[in-house]
C-alpha cells in the first residue's frame, strides 16, 4: 500500500523505490514515447496493466513495474512534481534522464542520501558497490538485510549512471552531469517547490544534480529563461526565479501559504 504524497507530489515514503529497482528510466522513456501530452493517474494504470505499454512478460510484472514507477515518480499530472516532469519530457526527450534523476531524487530517501556519496568523488574516481553499502549503512544503521543493501547500492548506482554521474557497467567511475536548459530548469523548479528561493537554489543539491558548477548551470537557465520555461531576474548579486507559468492557482496558494 502506498502512502499518501502530498499535494504537490513529494512522497512521505520512508523506503523508497529503490530498494527494489533503479530509476526505470527505459520504462518511463517508453511512456512518454507512447503516450500523449494530455493524460490522467488512471491513464497510466490502463497502458501499464492493461494494455502492457512496457511490454513485460506476466501480469504480476506489469503490476510490480506500475507500483515502482509511482513510487518514483508519483505518476499524478494533478500534482507540479511530476506533471511538469512529464510536460518537459515531451517537449525534449533528451532531457529525460535528468528530469526522471530529479524527480526520483526528490521523492526517495536512500537516493538523496547515496548523493551525499557520489557527489564526493572526484572525475574519474572509482565506486566500488561495497563502499556503497557501507555509506547506505551509515545513513540507515541496522535497517537493511546485507542482500538489501547489496541490491540498494547497484539500484542507486544504476540510476546515478542513468542520470549522468557515473559510467560503466560492472566498473563505475565518476562522470560529470551537463546541463540542458529543461533538465536546469526543471531541478530549479523542484528546489523552489521544497522551499529553496534565490541563490540558495543556486548552491543546492537540486543544481549539482544537473550541473558540476555555477557557471555551467546559470548558461543552462538563461536559454532556459529565453525559451520561456521560467522566469529569471539577476541584478546586484540577488537572484530572483518565478515559476507561476508552471503552477496552477492552487499550487501558488499552497507554496505561498508554507514558506
Amino acid at each position: 500500500m502506498l502512502i499518501q504524497d502530498n499535494p504537490l507530489g513529494f512522497s512521505k515514503a520512508i523506503l523508497g523505490a529503490h530498494a527494489a529497482r533503479s530509476m526505470m528510466f527505459l520504462e518511463m522513456c517508453a511512456l512518454v514515447r507512447a503516450m500523449p501530452l494530455d493524460v490522467t493517474k488512471n491513464d497510466f494504470a490502463n497502458a501499464i496493466v492493461e494494455e502492457n505499454a512496457l511490454e513485460k512478460p506476466t501480469l504480476s510484472s506489469r503490476k510490480k513495474s506500475l507500483r515502482h514507477l509511482m513510487e518514483l515518480y508519483g505518476m499524478d499530472p494533478s500534482q507540479a512534481l511530476f506533471r511538469v516532469l512529464w510536460d518537459l519530457g515531451h517537449s525534449d526527450l533528451d532531457s529525460l534522464p535528468q528530469l526522471c534523476l530529479v524527480c526520483a531524487y526528490a521523492r526517495d530517501p536512500q537516493l538523496r542520501h547515496s548523493f551525499e556519496m557520489v557527489r564526493t568523488l572526484r572525475l574519474g574516481e572509482v565506486l566500488e558497490r561495497t563502499a556503497m553499502e557501507q555509506h547506505l549503512e551509515n545513513s540507515f544503521p541496522g535497517r537493511f538485510s546485507p542482500a538489501m543493501k547489496k541490491s540498494m547500492a547497484q539500484n542507486v548506482n544504476t540510476t546515478w549512471t542513468f542520470g549522468g554521474h557515473l559510467a560503466g557497467k560492472a566498473k563505475k567511475t565518476r562522470r560529470l552531469p551537463e546541463p540542458r536548459p529543461v533538465s536546469a530548469a526543471y531541478a530549479m523548479f523542484v528546489g523552489y517547490l521544497t522551499g529553496l528561493r534565490g541563490e540558495r537554489l543556486l548552491d543546492s543539491a537540486f543544481a549539482a544534480l544537473v550541473a558540476s558548477n555555477r557557471s555551467q548551470l546559470q548558461a543552462a537557465l538563461s536559454l532556459a529563461s529565453a525559451k520561456g520555461l521560467l522566469s529569471l531576474k539577476q541584478a546586484a548579486g540577488i537572484v530572483e526565479f518565478d515559476f507561476s507559468n508552471l503552477l496552477t492557482p492552487a499550487e501558488q496558494a499552497i507554496l505561498h501559504e508554507s514558506h
